[in-house]
């Protein structure tokens, strides 16, 4: 196992605790949220620990909670981090650049004329190649068997544009896209589930696929685009599932039981996902 670094924060932590594991004392900043739960809830993610506690948990008590669990959040975050700087940094975004999206390969052509993006069926099915940027990959990554390129996204940029310019004109399509996926599967998820959603939103949130409030608004975030749709429904499910039970009880998941009988492997796929830097 590799030294573990002094301190192993997360960029948006709003607590500190110094935790002890072999013989090593480690200062770590973590993203806390009271919620309504019993118990502590404890998440590695490609960012940093995530804690969930009781509202009424006392800090002390909370601190006693992560120090029972020190060696393996120590563990879990020094493979984190071991893991992301062996990762090579991804080549800038260009023409031929590719693209996930709904758990497939997009290849990027730039030079199109007008002002809308257009997808095009490719008369056969390429490889990427490996020297291009691959947006999104981890979502393909998740899949059992990675597919190949079969569409061409058109984006309504000059040949030379900067890379900038293409993420953001990458960006702007798959937020749209996300958008109409999301209001399509609300049409055929919420009656089934028996809940009418007050507002739909996207999200760049860092710490969560999506959320529900109590007055009924459902947002997701605008990058579960990239993933299958069965991943999309699944965070949309759970979200909707919210709006009968704020909490995450047995009902909860009866609820979401009822509506995906397979949840519990799509959560498992999900939590294995952690998206690279959009513009990095």
């Amino acid at each position: 196992m590799p030294t573990p670094p002094a301190s192993l924060s997360h960029p948006h932590a709003n607590r500190q605790i110094r935790l002890s594991s072999g013989g090593r004392t480690l200062r770590i900043g973590y993203v806390w949220t009271a919620a309504e739960r019993r118990s502590v809830g404890m998440r590695i993610t490609a960012e940093g620990l995530q804690v969930r506690a009781p509202h009424w948990l006392r800090p002390a008590d909370l601190d006693a909670a992560l120090q029972s669990r020190a060696g393996w959040i120590i563990a879990k975050l020094t493979e984190r981090a071991a893991h992301a700087s062996a990762s090579p940094a991804q080549p800038a975004w260009s023409d031929g650049a590719y693209l996930a999206w709904r758990g497939q390969w997009l290849r990027l052509s730039l030079g199109l004329a007008g002002r809308r993006a257009a997808l095009q069926p490719l008369p056969a099915p390429e490889a990427l190649h490996p020297a291009r940027r691959q947006a999104g990959a981890a979502a393909i990554a998740a899949l059992a068997e990675p597919p190949p390129v079969r569409q061409v996204l058109h984006l309504p940029l000059p040949p030379n544009a900067p890379a900038p310019a293409i993420a953001a004109a990458a960006e702007r399509w798959l937020r749209q896209q996300a958008q109409a996926r999301l209001h399509e599967s609300v049409q055929h998820w919420a009656p089934r589930m028996g809940v009418r959603p007050a507002r739909l939103a996207l999200t760049s949130a860092r710490t969560r696929w999506g959320s529900a409030s109590a007055q009924g608004a459902i947002r997701l975030h605008w990058r579960l685009i990239h993933m299958e749709d069965a991943l999309f429904d699944y965070v949309l499910v759970h979200e909707l599932a919210h709006l009968r039970e704020m909490n995450h009880s047995p009902r909860f998941w009866a609820h979401v039981a009822a509506a995906l009988p397979d949840w519990e492997q799509r959560r498992r796929q999900l939590r294995r996902i952690a998206l690279e830097n959009w513009l990095d």
